[in-house]
């Protein structure tokens, strides 16, 4: 039982829920309550629903009982809440929060709240978080993987033309179109810190299925470095320290797969680059730090990495075109070689050569600590060694954007 509160508190409560529920303006509301009410939406009566819900507002007229299931949709609010104006708020199925269902481990209610005409599981709360928010916050790993495996959302599309600002990250679950603004999707396709997120979950699990398949290793920057490398996307950007240190705590296997070499292929061109993690340098610095056995392994891993880059820098550096004829013959160079210090990308291009040897693109690695531990101490500094010998060839500074 609850108390049927005043017209003008009720109003005044309706107005604030319309405020909040992201509606631009009351005539956006009106609309909407046409619509979902199957009544004809025109000017004469989006006018005469405007002048009716701005009584209601002001509490010169009640709200009736047709108005109720439509407001109570709209607004995802029961009808305790609107009726008492806020003062109850029932919880029931048909009225579940992110909150609740991030924190259940009940499958069946999962299955409920998604499956739900509102489709409400991705709207944000008054809180402005995602049921998906919450559940990173709790550490719901099951829901999270149970809406992967489900296929209800995803973190990397099938098609790598897709990699963007993210690496086509998206959902089927499509909301009921009120205000014409998903901020989910739309979160999903610009923003690459919900993969991350998950990642950290994975990585204290031990989770190789799903560190293989939301590219733990990868940043979708690395599938649009080109030889020709002047310009690349932000890598330091997508740093999160907070993944660095879980890898950093993690067992032997899975800092054996992040400091494997990843070969990356250039979704518009045929070529394929090799590099490493992007923020393997920050963390064998932190495995250094604590003293970890695994830093020995992975500088080794990095010297030869940054050694084969040097090579090949040093081979294409020693590249001659020679044109003319006799004595009009002489050599000249083609070569370019850029250098990108947010993410420590460096290319090598040869203007003149052909399609299938044209360069290289990768990152090289520093380390930027060192150790009381002679033989982990020699290692960084054969590592820098050579990133040190890579910039000596003087390469010309390249941009981020």
């Amino acid at each position: 039982m609850f108390k049927l509160n005043t017209n003008k508190k009720i109003g005044k409560y309706i107005g604030k829920l319309i405020e909040d529920s992201g509606f631009k303006s009351t005539r956006q509301f009106c609309r909407a309550y046409l619509e979902t009410s199957g009544e004809l939406v025109n000017d004469d009566e989006l006018r005469k629903m405007s002048n009716r819900l701005s009584a209601i507002k002001k509490g010169a007229k009640s709200i009736q009982i047709k108005d109720l299931p439509v407001f109570t949709q709209l607004l995802d609010v029961s009808c305790e809440e609107i009726l008492s104006a806020g003062e109850v708020r029932s919880f029931n199925e048909n009225h579940m929060t992110n909150y609740q269902i991030a924190f259940s481990r009940d499958k069946k209610l999962w299955e409920s709240y998604i499956h739900m005409d509102e489709c409400l599981i991705f709207n944000p709360d008054e809180y402005n978080k995602t049921v998906i928010d919450y559940a990173i916050e709790f550490e719901n790993y099951d829901f999270l993987r149970y809406l992967i495996d489900a296929g209800y959302i995803w973190f990397v599309s099938d098609n790598p033309k897709e990699y963007c600002f993210t690496f086509g990250a998206g959902t089927d679950i499509r909301r009921r179109n009120i205000t014409n603004i998903d901020s989910f999707s739309y979160t999903l396709a610009t923003d690459d810190k919900l993969r991350i997120k998950i990642l950290c979950l994975a990585v204290e699990r031990g989770d190789f299925e799903i560190l293989e398949e939301l590219q733990a290793r990868e940043l979708h920057a690395m599938y649009y470095l080109t030889e020709f490398c002047f310009q690349a996307y932000s890598f330091n950007k997508s740093y999160d320290a907070e993944y660095i240190e879980a890898i950093s705590r993690s067992n032997h296997k899975i800092l054996d797969y992040f400091s494997e070499e990843i070969e990356i292929e250039h979704p518009y061109r045929k070529s394929t680059s090799t590099l490493m993690f992007p923020f393997i340098g920050e963390l064998t610095e932190l495995l250094i730090k604590n003293k970890n056995k695994a830093a020995e392994t992975i500088l080794k891993r990095c010297i030869k990495h940054n050694q084969t880059a040097f090579d090949i820098i040093s081979d294409f550096k020693k590249r001659t075109h020679i044109i003319g004829e006799d004595e009009y013959k002489y050599e000249y160079q083609t070569i370019d070689l850029y250098f990108i210090e947010d993410g420590n990308i460096i290319s090598v291009y040869d203007r003149d050569a052909k399609e299938e040897n044209k360069g290289m693109v990768t990152n090289i690695i520093k380390i930027n600590v060192t150790s009381d531990d002679f033989v982990i101490n020699d290692l960084i500094n054969e590592l820098n060694g050579i990133y040190n010998e890579i910039l000596a060839f003087e390469p010309q500074k390249g941009e981020t954007r």
